[in-house]
């Protein structure tokens, strides 16, 4: 019998300008892990990464914009100082839910949505 295993769940985002949506990731502590363009007139993938966690941002149009991620996370509070520092606020929280979790959401200049979520106890 073959083994299966997911190792990694990389979700692609939709993006008209990377330079545009950068700030935002960068304020939420992603950091620029690299960048392909085949030419430079043609449209971007990157990668950006916090952790464990990674995205990917695309100029391609291989989807329309207007996704919602959810991020486990541990330091909301500290997440949302660090992106209210940097001038990105968010949307929504943090706020408690009655769900068990604390969270804040925030969205990009593309209308993806970001929601970061961390369990309460």
């Amino acid at each position: 019998m073959i083994d299966i295993a997911l190792d990694a769940t990389i979700p692609t985002l939709r993006v008209v300008d990377v330079s545009c949506s950068l700030p935002t990731y960068t304020a939420l502590g992603f950091a620029l892990t690299w960048q392909h363009q085949l030419t430079p007139d043609a449209p971007r993938l990157t990668s950006l990464q916090q952790g464990v966690a990674q995205l990917f941002l695309t100029e391609h149009a291989v989807a329309p914009v207007g996704a919602v991620v959810y991020f486990d996370t541990r330091g909301l509070d500290a997440l949302v100082a660090r992106a209210a520092a940097a001038g990105v606020l968010p949307t929504f929280g943090p706020e408690n839910r009655p769900w068990g979790s604390r969270e804040a959401y925030f969205t990009d200049p593309d209308g993806n949505v970001l929601r970061f979520g961390e369990r309460l106890v």
